[in-house]
C-alpha cells in the first residue's frame, strides 16, 4: 500500500480553533479527509492571552480528529492574524552587468539578494517577502525584465512583519501538545488562495476575511499581493453591543445568526422576538428592527475601517472583481448588501472553491472554514507532515497532569509537569536494629563479668547497639520502684548506673580552675 502524504493545520481565532487533515489526490487536488472546530477562550484578537486555555481547545480538537481518522499528530503548519501582522515597502535596485545583452537571471537573483538582506525591527520578524512588478531605468513597468534592456533594474517587495511574542505563544502553545510545528503562515496570505481565482487576482480584488476579533483585508491587483492589513475587530464586538441591550449572553450568538440583519432597513418593522429570561416574568421581548439597527452600527465601524485600508493600498479604482466576504462572521444576514451600499462595489461571499476536488469542496462549504483551507493550500506547497497511521499502536493523548497523581494508580516517571516529591526516609521496623549514629565521645566498653547465680529477670530488653551494663549481685530482691511502676505503664525511664560512685564537686570544680590557668600560662609564652 503506497504511504499517502498528510497535510495537517492549525487555525488558531479568536472565537474557535480549526484543525484539518488532507491529503493529495491522483489528480493533485487536495482531499480533505477530516476538519474539526472548537470554540476557543484565551485569545484576544489573535493574540494569545491564556496559554492554558487556548492550549486546552487546541488538545480537544487535536484529540477528536486524531480518534475520528484513526492518526497521531506530530507536526503541522500553523496560521496567525492580528494586529501585530503589518504590511511594509522597501524599494532597491541594482544595476545590470550586461546592459548591451539585456538582463539576465543572475540580475534578478542579485536584486532578490538585496532585498534578503533586509533586516526586520528588534520586535519583529519577516515572514514573507512578495516581489512586485519591476521597473527599467525608474520609468517602465514590466512582469518578468528577463530579457528586457535597461541599465538600472530596480522593484519594490511588500514585506509581512509580525511581532516575535505571538509568534512565539503559538509555537509554545503547540510543543506543549508534542506538535513541531513546520511553519507559521499569515492568514491574510492564506485565505485568498482558497476563495479567489487566478483572474480575479489578475483583474483586482479585495478579500475581507471577517472573523470574531480581527478583520483581515488583502488587495490583489495584476496577480500580485499590493496590499494587506489586520483590522482588531470583528463578530466580537457586534456581540458586545447586543448584550448591552440586556440580553443574556447565552442567547447572543443564536439571536444574531437567526433574526439579525445588518441593513437595519431591511428588517421588519412590526415584528417581535421574546428571549426567555432567568424565570417567564423575567423574559425579554425586543423589536427585530431594534436588533438590526444595533448590528448596522458597529458592522458599519467595520465597513469603515475595511474601506480606509482598501484607499490605503492605492487599489481602490482598480479592483473590477470588487470584494470577497468570508470568514464566520461573513454568513450575518444582509452583510454583504452593507459592503455593497457602502463602498459602491460588487460583493460576493465565498468559501474555499480553489484546489480542492468536489466532495472535500462540500466539506469546506462553511465560510468559516476558508481560512484553513488556505493553510492546507500552502502546507501542501511547503511540504507533508509526519504522522503515525497505526491505529493499534496509538496511545491517547491525556491533558498535563496536575502536581499530585491519584494514589490508585503506579508511581510513574517524573516529568515536567509532575514535580518530584520530596524524599522522605522511612522508619526502621522494630525487629531491625537501628545503626548506632557517631559519637563524638564513644563509652568505653567494659569486659563481661560472669552473671551471678540468681538474677532477677530485667522487665525490658536491653536496647540494641547499646553495650549491656553488668548488675551487681544482690541479697534481697529490692522492692518494685515507682521508675519499675512508669514502665509497666508503658513510660520511658532510664536506668541508674549501680557502678556510678558520688561526685565531689568541690575536687572537681578545684581541677578544673586548675587545667584552666595551666592553659592561660602556657598561651603567654606563644609568640603570636
Amino acid at each position: 500500500m503506497e504511504k499517502k502524504n498528510y497535510t495537517v493545520v492549525i487555525d488558531l481565532g479568536s472565537s474557535n480553533v480549526v484543525v484539518a487533515v488532507a491529503t493529495r489526490d491522483e489528480e493533485g487536488s487536495l482531499d480533505v479527509e477530516a476538519i474539526v472546530s472548537k470554540p476557543v477562550e484565551g485569545v484576544n484578537a489573535g493574540r494569545i492571552v491564556n496559554i492554558e486555555q487556548a492550549g486546552s481547545a487546541i488538545r480537544e480538537a487535536v484529540t477528536e480528529l486524531e480518534n475520528d481518522f484513526g492518526i497521531r499528530i506530530t507536526e503541522a503548519y500553523a496560521g496567525i492574524s492580528g494586529e501585530f501582522v503589518r504590511c511594509a515597502c522597501h524599494t532597491d535596485h541594482v544595476f545590470t552587468l550586461d546592459p548591451q545583452n539585456g538582463v539576465n537571471q543572475s540580475d534578478v537573483d542579485a536584486l532578490f539578494d538585496r532585498m534578503r538582506n533586509v533586516q526586520a525591527p528588534d520586535d519583529e520578524v519577516i515572514v514573507e517577502r512578495i516581489p512586485q512588478l519591476y521597473l527599467l531605468d525608474d520609468h517602465e513597468e514590466v512582469r518578468n525584465p528577463v530579457g528586457s534592456f535597461c541599465r538600472r533594474l530596480s522593484s519594490t517587495f511588500n514585506f509581512i512583519l509580525c511581532d516575535k511574542t505571538p509568534l512565539q505563544r503559538l509555537d509554545m502553545a503547540l510543543r506543549r501538545l508534542g506538535i513541531r510545528t513546520l511553519g507559521i503562515f499569515p492568514n491574510v496570505l492564506a485565505t485568498p488562495e482558497a476563495v479567489l481565482s487566478d483572474e480575479e487576482k489578475e483583474e483586482g480584488v479585495a478579500v475581507v476575511d471577517l472573523g470574531g476579533g480581527v478583520t483581515d483585508v488583502t488587495v490583489y491587483y495584476r496577480g500580485m499581493v499590493r496590499y494587506a492589513a489586520s483590522i482588531p475587530m470583528g463578530a466580537k464586538a457586534i456581540n458586545r453591543d447586543i448584550r448591552s441591550q440586556s440580553i443574556p449572553e447565552k442567547h447572543v450568538e443564536s439571536l444574531k445568526c437567526k433574526y439579525g440583519s445588518a441593513v437595519a432597513d431591511l428588517a421588519p418593522e412590526d415584528k417581535l422576538i421574546r428571549v426567555s429570561g432567568r424565570t417567564i416574568r423575567e423574559s425579554k421581548t425586543i423589536l427585530l428592527r431594534n436588533l438590526a439597527t444595533v448590528i448596522e452600527s458597529r458592522a458599519m465601524d467595520i465597513v469603515d475601517f475595511v474601506r480606509q485600508e482598501i484607499e490605503d493600498s492605492g487599489c481602490a479604482d482598480k479592483l473590477a472583481y470588487g470584494i470577497v466576504l468570508t470568514g464566520g462572521s461573513a454568513q450575518l444576514k444582509d452583510l454583504d448588501e452593507l459592503f455593497r451600499r457602502a463602498t459602491g462595489m460588487e460583493v460576493r461571499v465565498a468559501s474555499a472553491e480553489t484546489g480542492f476536488n468536489e466532495q472535500s469542496c462540500e466539506r469546506l462549504s462553511d465560510p468559516a472554514y476558508a481560512t484553513a483551507a488556505g493553510l492546507l493550500l500552502r502546507g501542501m506547497w511547503a511540504g507533508p507532515c509526519n504522522i503515525i497511521e497505526n491505529k493499534n499502536r496509538l496511545a491517547s493523548r491525556q491533558p498535563e497532569k496536575s502536581a499530585a497523581a491519584p494514589a490508585a494508580q503506579p508511581a510513574p516517571h517524573p516529568t515536567a509537569s509532575q514535580p518530584i516529591p520530596p524524599y522522605t526516609p522511612s522508619r526502621p521496623a522494630a525487629s531491625t536494629p537501628r545503626p548506632p549514629y557517631p559519637q563524638t565521645r564513644p563509652e568505653p566498653q567494659r569486659p563481661e563479668q560472669p552473671a551471678p547465680a540468681e538474677r532477677p529477670a530485667q522487665p525490658f530488653p536491653p536496647q540494641p547497639g547499646r553495650p549491656v551494663q553488668p548488675t551487681a549481685p544482690r541479697e534481697e530482691p529490692a522492692p518494685q520502684a515507682p521508675e519499675q511502676e512508669k514502665a509497666d505503664q508503658g513510660e520511658e525511664f532510664s536506668y541508674p548506673d549501680p557502678t556510678k560512685k558520688e561526685r565531689n564537686w568541690k575536687n572537681i570544680f578545684k581541677k578544673t580552675l586548675e587545667k584552666i590557668n595551666e592553659g592561660f600560662n602556657a598561651a603567654d609564652d606563644e609568640e603570636i
